[in-house]
C-alpha cells in the first residue's frame, strides 16, 4: 500500500453537499496548473456541472454527491499524496482524474491499491486499463488516430506524411504509433519521423527539415503528437518557418491555446477530438447552455463534456449497482450499456474498460473550431502495438 503524507496537498474545490458522512464522496485529481490545465480545468468544470444537476434531481440513491478536487500541479509527488489523502482521509467512493495518459499511469495504480475505482475523463491510451485497472470515459488513441488518418487519406486525398513524435510523452508516442499503423494500412507512406520533447520551446530544427521535404515534394502533410501546452507554439513556428502543408493532430489540439498562441497560423489546422460542441444534437446543446449559464462562458473544449460524462457514468454505475461502495461501483461500470452521454453513446464491450465511441474531426476557421464530420473508423489498430 502507498503511504505518503498528504498534509501539504491543497484541496482546491469541494463541490456538492455539505452533509459530510451522508454524502457520496467522489475524489477528483486534476492538473489545474501547468501544461495540462487547459484540458483538466474544463474537465473539472464539467464534473461540477454534473454534480449540480445530480443533486438538484435528488442525488443518487437518496444521497447527495460531494466532490473533493485536488490540484496536483503536474507533479508526480503531488499526485501520489493527493490520491493517498482521498483514499485514507476523505474515504472517497471513486476517483475521477486527468485528461493525459502519463498522469493516469502515475495515479490510478495507487487508487487500485486501495480498491477504489479510477475513471479518467480524457486520458486516451487504450492500454490504461490493463496497466492500471482504470476506466476510460473517452475513446482510445487507436480510435482517434485511425479516424484522422482515414479522413486525411480518403477525404483529403493525402498520401505522404511526416510524423512528429514527443518522445517524452506516453500519449504522443502511442497516438503516433496508431496513426502510422493506420496510414500504412490504408496504403499511405510515412516518409519520416521527427522527434521533440514536451518542454521544448524551439522547434526550428524540425521545421527546417520538414520545409526541405516539402519544397522537394516528398511530403504532403504532417501529423503531430502534441499536448495542449505546446501545440499553439508548434503550429506558429511551422507557419512562420514557411511550412504550408496541412497540419493534422489529435485531441491535444482541442484547447483554446491552439488559437490563443497560434493566432492566424492556426487557421486550417485539422484534429480529431471527442465531440463537436457546435453539433445540433440536443444533448450537446443542452450541455453547452448549462455550462455557459454556470460558468459565464461556453465550454472551452470537448474535455469539459468528458468531465461531465465521466461524473454521470459514475452516478449511473451507483444506480445500477444499488450502492456507492467502491467495489459495487466497479461492478456497476462493467454493466453500462448504451449510456447516452454528451460525447456520444457509451458502451463497455464485454471485458473491456474502453468504450466504443465515434470520433469528431474539427478544423480551425476564423479562429473557431468547426466540425467536418463525426464517424467511427473502419480500421482500428490493435492496442498492443503501442507501448
Amino acid at each position: 500500500m502507498w503511504r505518503i503524507l498528504a498534509s501539504a496537498v491543497l484541496v482546491i474545490g469541494i463541490v456538492g453537499s455539505a452533509l459530510g458522512a451522508d454524502a457520496v464522496k467522489i475524489g477528483v485529481v486534476m492538473n489545474l496548473t501547468g501544461p495540462w490545465a487547459s484540458i483538466d480545468g474544463p474537465a473539472w468544470n464539467g464534473i461540477q456541472l454534473a454534480i449540480d444537476q445530480i443533486n438538484a434531481a435528488g442525488g443518487i440513491l437518496g444521497q447527495p454527491i460531494e466532490a473533493i478536487c485536488i490540484d496536483t500541479k503536474a507533479d508526480e509527488a503531488e499526485t501520489v499524496a493527493a490520491i493517498t489523502r482521498l483514499a485514507e482521509t476523505e474515504k472517497v467512493s471513486a476517483i475521477l482524474g486527468y485528461c493525459d495518459t502519463h498522469w493516469v499511469l502515475t495515479g490510478a495504480p495507487i487508487a487500485a491499491e486501495y480498491g477504489i475505482p479510477f475513471i479518467t475523463p480524457g486520458a486516451t491510451h487504450p492500454r490504461i486499463p490493463e496497466r492500471t485497472g482504470a476506466w476510460l470515459a473517452c475513446f482510445g488513441d487507436n480510435a482517434q488516430a485511425a479516424a484522422m488518418a482515414e479522413y486525411a487519406y480518403k477525404v483529403l486525398g493525402l498520401r505522404k506524411v511526416a510524423v512528429w513524435v514527443d518522445t517524452a510523452c506516453d500519449f504522443s508516442v502511442a497516438v503516433c504509433t496508431y496513426f502510422e499503423d493506420t496510414w500504412k494500412h490504408l496504403g499511405g507512406e510515412v516518409v519520416y519521423e521527427d522527434y521533440f520533447e514536451t518542454n521544448w520551446t524551439d522547434f526550428s530544427a524540425l521545421v527546417s527539415r520538414l520545409k526541405a521535404y516539402q519544397d522537394e515534394g516528398k511530403v504532403d502533410c504532417v501529423y503531430i503528437g502534441a499536448i495542449p501546452g505546446n501545440v499553439g507554439l508548434i503550429v506558429k513556428q511551422l507557419r512562420e518557418g514557411g511550412v504550408i502543408l496541412p497540419i493534422l493532430g489529435e485531441d491535444g489540439f482541442d484547447t483554446p491555446l491552439l488559437v490563443e498562441v497560434g493566432g492566424l497560423y492556426a487557421e486550417g489546422v485539422l484534429f480529431a477530438t471527442h465531440v463537436s460542441l457546435d453539433s445540433p444534437d440536443p444533448k450537446v446543446q443542452e450541455f453547452v447552455a448549462a455550462y455557459t449559464e454556470k460558468f459565464g462562458r461556453r465550454p472551452e473544449n470537448a474535455f469539459a463534456a468528458l468531465g461531465y460524462d465521466a461524473m454521470m457514468l459514475v452516478a449511473e454505475a451507483i444506480k445500477v449497482a444499488g450502492s456507492a461502495d467502491p467495489a459495487a461501483i466497479e461492478e456497476g461500470l462493467a454493466q453500462i450499456k448504451a449510456f447516452s452521454g454528451v460525447t456520444g453513446t457509451i458502451t463497455y464491450p464485454e471485458g473491456s474498460k474502453v468504450p466504443d465511441k465515434s470520433v469528431a474531426i474539427l478544423i480551425v476557421i476564423g479562429g473557431k473550431f468547426r466540425t467536418l464530420t463525426t464517424f467511427a473508423p473502419e480500421y482500428l489498430p490493435p492496442p498492443e502495438i503501442a507501448k
